[in-house]
């Protein structure tokens, strides 16, 4: 069983602020065997210092930060880097946004060291359908930050005799889906009423993404290419880079995918480069060019709006978001060992929480 809890705070995330504001340890006393450790400086991004928190929860404990790695079970809302991962004390356990498929570094790593993890981004229900996510702020604030780049560059925007602006979707899943709704209410706001016309959008599905000669052709008149795909295998690219060339100049690439290159990984549009939130705007003579592996071709280039961390560039409404989330998978991992966590439970939670862990994607993946 669990006894104690460490909440790290986010770091080396560009900018990131996103620790758990006061009001989810108001829920933690409920636990009263549980002890509650929070990093020195945790909530110090949102302006909130220790006593902010010790007034919703008096037993909370403020350590540094490699005691929080010995605690019982780790919890932060973007993983480490891997570096600091070896830092956990071996066996124990950690709930954060892993991403098992995009990160087979860190996966080799929870093996190596025993760790039982719970992968944030993996919590699905019983038809597979992801439930512990924030789509429409990852949608919707990379949306706005390319509608802006193309408003820089794109000569005729506010032409009323221009054609409407393309955005083409690569993807049709619940990212792809909100980006679409996102880009409608950019275009209302910014053309309806005005006899300027609007944004056409397209969604690209895998019945046209398989095809580099399919997606030139849709390349030539596209304003915004947005990468909103999943992919099973993350070694193969959607968009070869010399398929760019065919974009207008003035197109802007928007990446909500968010991939790395890693251990024979690549991006979805091949040759891109990914952003966070000190740099969510990489212009096509950007020194980070420079740091691709060299196998990855990135002559033809495009503006690319791009972050490991879309919903932090809202984060206070982001936080509080998931702390909604989180509490009904903390009320399971404060309740039981870990081990006991049970697919076939009655527990809804409990079930989509099973799904999350590092043992079930590696039965599933076979790893």
């Amino acid at each position: 069983m669990i006894s104690t809890v460490g909440f790290l705070k986010i770091k080396n995330f560009g900018g990131d602020i996103r620790d758990f504001l006061p009001s989810l340890f108001t829920y933690l006393k409920k636990f009263e065997n549980i002890e509650v450790f929070l990093e020195k400086g945790y909530g110090s991004g949102f302006g909130l210092c220790e006593n902010d928190y010790l007034k919703t929860n008096p037993k909370i404990k403020f350590v540094l930060e490699e005691e929080i790695y010995s605690k019982d079970l780790v919890v932060i809302i973007k993983m480490p880097e891997l570096s600091e991962l070896e830092k956990l004390k071996d066996g124990n356990s950690i709930f954060t946004m892993c991403h098992y498929h995009t990160r087979p570094t860190y996966v080799e790593l929870f093996k190596r060291k025993k760790i039982k993890s719970l992968s944030m981004d993996a919590i699905v229900d019983d038809y597979g359908k992801r439930i512990f996510v924030d789509y429409f702020r990852t949608a919707y604030n990379g949306s706005i930050l390319a509608f802006k780049e193309l408003k820089k560059s794109m000569p005729n925007f506010h032409s009323s005799y221009r054609s409407p602006i393309n955005v083409t979707v690569l993807g049709v899943g619940f990212v792809a889906q909100n980006c679409a709704k996102s880009f409608e209410i950019l275009g209302d706001e910014e053309f309806l009423g005005k006899n300027i016309p609007g944004i056409v959008i397209k969604m690209l599905p895998r019945t046209v993404t398989y095809s580099q000669d399919l997606i030139k052709t849709i390349l030539e008149t596209t304003d915004i290419l947005v990468d909103a795909t999943s992919r099973r295998d993350s070694s193969e690219v959607i968009v070869e880079n010399k398929s760019l060339r065919y974009l207008p100049e003035h197109a802007v690439i928007l990446d909500l995918a968010a991939d790395r290159y890693d251990k024979g990984q690549v991006k979805p549009i091949e040759g891109t480069i990914l952003g966070n939130l000190s740099k969510m705007v990489i212009y096509a003579d950007d020194d980070l060019y420079n740091s691709l592996p060299i196998n990855v071709e990135s002559k033809n280039r495009r503006t690319t709006v791009s972050c490991n961390a879309w919903p932090g560039v809202t984060p206070k409404e982001s936080i509080q978001y998931y702390e909604v989330l989180l509490k009904d998978y903390l009320y399971i991992l404060l309740s039981k060992d870990i081990e006991e966590i049970d697919r076939k439970s009655d527990n809804y939670f409990e079930r989509a929480l099973f799904r999350s862990s590092l043992s079930n994607y590696l039965n599933n993946f076979k790893i």
